[in-house]
């Protein structure tokens, strides 16, 4: 019944009320991974982010069979500023987990979303490029592999437009696609090509046709 009122609470934003609920639960069960978890949910609603982390941490180092832990303890490190800890916990996630592939493909984007091309971003570019690359031995879609890759390849045609470099002068490619903006803007066209011929409907194979043809470089004929 208390789990049932939490439940509820939750579903009709009575998120105080929710975590009271669950929170009577764990006093009566603290063993148990359910109560934590829903405590870290309603801790991370409420912007109690040390206290969600808290909750999310003591269920994953337990119990790794439950991924949702780890995904909600990536999401407040990385609401909290800790990118590292938060591309660490995901990419934690065992391979014989079913949700391998989607820890490492949010691991990927933990590490170039919301960053600024100022940023030293080439060691992460390089991990990035690095995980894509593992993903697509390992099985991942051409679809997901295609998306993945413009946004790795996005984010390094912005960093090198900001005029930034990297400490790493040997590192002269990324997916295949020279480093530097000519390379890149071919990476993009090539996968934002392959994605239209994957698109299943026609308004977005043109809008996909109409991104590779904006990334297209120039040629002087």
């Amino acid at each position: 019944m208390v789990w049932a009122r939490g439940i509820a609470s939750l579903a009709t934003g009575d998120d105080e009320i929710a975590a009271l609920s669950f929170d009577a639960i764990y006093d009566a069960f603290p063993g148990e991974p359910a109560p934590k978890l829903a405590l870290g949910l309603c801790a991370e609603i409420l912007g109690q982010l040390d206290n969600a982390a808290e909750y999310y941490r003591l269920v994953w180092i337990t119990d790794p069979g439950f991924v949702s832990a780890a995904f909600g303890l990536a999401r407040v490190q990385l609401a909290a500023g800790d990118r590292p800890g938060a591309v660490h916990t995901l990419e934690s996630v065992p391979e014989a987990s079913i949700h391998y592939t989607a820890a490492r493909v949010a691991a990927v984007r933990a590490r170039l979303r919301d960053r600024s091309p100022e940023e030293a971003l080439l060691p992460d570019l390089a991990a990035a490029a690095a995980q894509v690359e593992a993903l697509e031995r390992f099985g991942l879609d051409a679809v997901r592999h295609e998306r993945l890759s413009t946004e790795v390849l996005g984010s390094a045609l912005d960093w090198v437009l900001s005029g930034s470099r990297g400490s790493d002068p040997g590192r002269t490619s990324l997916l295949g696609s020279q480093l530097d903006e000519r390379g890149l803007r071919f990476g993009l066209e090539r996968s934002y090509r392959v994605l239209a011929r994957l698109a299943q409907r026609g308004e977005d194979r043109i809008e996909l046709v109409e991104r590779a043809n904006r990334f297209r470089p120039r040629t002087w004929v």
